[in-house]
């Protein structure tokens, strides 16, 4: 404990030490006119200090500073009987702008934000200097012949610019954050680095040695360019090179400067808000350039990422811009789809599908785009190399950029023809009776339900074996599912291409013929009944022969399927109690 106590006294006591230099540089080359400072930079450095303390550790600095300005106002500026009130504007203003600092951004933002520069403008360039110059002012007035607002005026502009120019340099010194930009940094990055500022000081000490020509947007040049090229670490540094050059050449009357009429202190103040104007035009292009190098990044670890799922997934993964086109495609699709991805970059996403499926899968696309929060879910129909079709899912949803631009989708496809094959055998044996290969009942009654709304017309039949239970009790069950299976071979060659068969349980079958008329339907299913009584069934050493009777009703668009059949079946019972194998037509 007593060592870290220690080691925060000794930092304090450095902190101070700087403090006091800072001090005595500004008092001894800026003030003029009997005046405050017209550069002050001390308060960036105190402030820059206590923005990488918790506010518990404040004290010890803030004490050390206070002395270190007291020192300096009696003993370099205004006097001992200033010299109090000064340091404790001092170091309050310091610690006001540190507390709105940790207050709105904490203690670890940096320049690469945006809102910590906000921030640190407002609050170390406007309201803390501002706070501090009211109170200095009404002491200055109090206590010398300096009027307030001179007095306030001048205090607030040191202040404010000096801390804005000179205080992000301080923060990443005091950091640490320096020395790790230069120890990550290159050799070849370093020679840059250097040969950087090295033309910055070339530039500035050209633009403020001579009196002739306007020069001042000349250091913004090489300035920007090492924003660019070298991050906060050279943007801060740029600016303190540019400041101290500009600062001693304009003292001496040297500089674009001194082209203005006026008098040194106002010379020093302009060239103050120039420094300001500098500072604030490249922070924030330094903010936005490491905030788009950290989405670059993040980009770069996205794609990695990204590519190596693609790569290793089965799936085919597919970025397709809005009007259609493949923007990327996965790896995986040379083996599902048997093409290669390079080839299929720049063509249109229906290239990819079944042609009976292309329209269905643009209108997929055009409700994605129009929905970006929706996750669409579709099953098409693919081509590959071969020739051949293939079913795939796909799962995709829309792209967006930053702004909330719909830039294209991303879909995830997966072959399911086994499954697809699977859900259609399950649907056929749904619909199909085992027996006989015909539909079953749920079958007929789809289909006529299907018919009873989109047909004008047609005739139902229903048949029934006769006499079939004699033929389980002589021959068997055996013999009579093959009595069965014979019926169903018989009757579909009787039948026209468009009528269909199904058995609708026992030995009970019905027909249905759409488009048909009470007189073809007659003739129709005469034959098939004919047929059944000419066939011989040969089951082991037997021969067994059956007849049928039958019911024939017509229909029209939207009766009640329910209906129809009840009035075949009431035919049908009239035809068995009329003897049997015949035909009668509903009344």
């Amino acid at each position: 404990m007593g060592r870290r106590s220690n080691r925060r006294n000794g930092a304090a006591f450095a902190t101070g030490v700087a403090y006091f230099l800072a001090c005595a540089l500004t008092i001894r080359l800026t003030r003029f006119e009997g005046g405050v400072a017209f550069m002050w930079i001390a308060n960036g450095l105190l402030t820059a200090r206590l923005t990488t303390l918790m506010p518990r550790n404040w004290a010890a600095p803030l004490a050390a500073c206070f002395v270190a300005s007291v020192l300096a106002t009696a003993t370099l500026g205004l006097g001992a009987a200033l010299a109090v009130p000064l340091g404790v504007v001092n170091v309050g203003e310091s610690a006001l702008g540190a507390v709105l600092l940790h207050r709105y951004v904490g203690r670890h933002s940096g320049l690469d934000s945006h809102r910590w520069l906000i921030i640190f403008v407002l609050a170390t360039g406007i309201a803390a200097p501002a706070a501090g110059a009211i109170v200095a002012g009404a002491s200055i007035s109090a206590l010398s012949d300096h009027s307030f607002v001179a007095a306030a005026l001048q205090w607030y502009n040191g202040h404010a610019l000096g801390t804005l120019a000179f205080m992000p340099i301080f923060m990443l010194v005091m950091r640490g954050e320096a020395w790790r930009l230069i120890r990550r940094m290159r050799r070849a990055k370093l020679i840059e680095l250097a040969t950087l500022m090295g033309l910055i000081t070339l530039v500035a000490i050209a633009t403020f040695s001579q009196t002739r020509f306007p020069l001042l947007f000349l250091p913004l040049l090489p300035i920007v360019l090492a924003t660019f090229r070298g991050g906060a670490l050279s943007t801060a540094a740029s600016i303190v090179i540019v400041a101290i050059i500009g600062a001693v050449l304009t003292v001496r009357g040297y500089g674009p400067i001194a082209l203005m009429d006026g008098s040194i202190g106002e010379r020093m103040q302009f060239f103050q808000l120039y420094l300001a104007c500098a500072m604030l035009t490249v922070l924030p292009a330094n903010a936005e350039l490491q905030r788009r190098s950290e989405l670059f990044r993040q980009l770069r670890d996205s794609e990695a990422r990204y590519r190596l799922v693609t790569d290793s997934s089965t799936d085919i993964i597919l970025n397709v811009d809005c009007d259609g086109r493949l923007r990327f495609v996965s790896s995986s699709v040379h083996q599902l789809a048997g093409q290669r991805a390079e080839t299929l970059i720049g063509r249109p996403l229906t290239e990819l599908v079944h042609p009976d499926d292309a329209d269905r899968a643009m209108a997929t696309l055009r409700s994605v785009l129009d929905d970006p929060t929706a996750v669409s879910v579709n099953e098409y129909r693919g081509r590959t190399a071969s020739g051949d079709s293939r079913w795939f899912e796909s799962q995709s949803r829309a792209v967006m950029d930053e702004e909330g631009n719909v830039t294209g989708l991303v879909s995830a496809i997966r072959e399911v023809t086994r499954r697809r094959q699977h859900e259609e055998r399950l649907a056929e044996a749904a619909l199909t009776d085992p027996l006989t290969g015909l539909v079953n009942r749920r079958g007929i009654e789809h289909e006529l339900t299907r018919l009873l709304a989109s047909s004008d017309g047609g005739c139902v039949a229903l048949f029934d074996l006769d006499h079939f239970k004699r033929v389980n009790d002589t021959y068997g069950h055996f013999a009579g599912d093959e009595v069965l299976r014979r019926f169903a071979v018989v009757a579909r060659s009787s039948l026209r291409d468009q009528d269909l068969i199904g058995r609708l349980g026992g030995e009970e079958f019905a027909v249905l013929l759409p488009d048909a008329t009470i007189e073809q339907a007659r003739l129709v299913c005469d034959r098939l009944r004919q047929a059944i009584g000419d066939a011989r069934i040969k089951v082991g050493d037997a021969q067994i022969g059956v007849t049928v009777s039958g019911g024939v009703v017509t229909y029209l668009r939207h009766e009640a399927p329910e209906d129809v059949l009840h009035a075949a079946d009431v035919a049908l019972y009239r035809a068995k109690h009329a003897g049997r194998d015949q035909l009668a037509l509903a009344a």
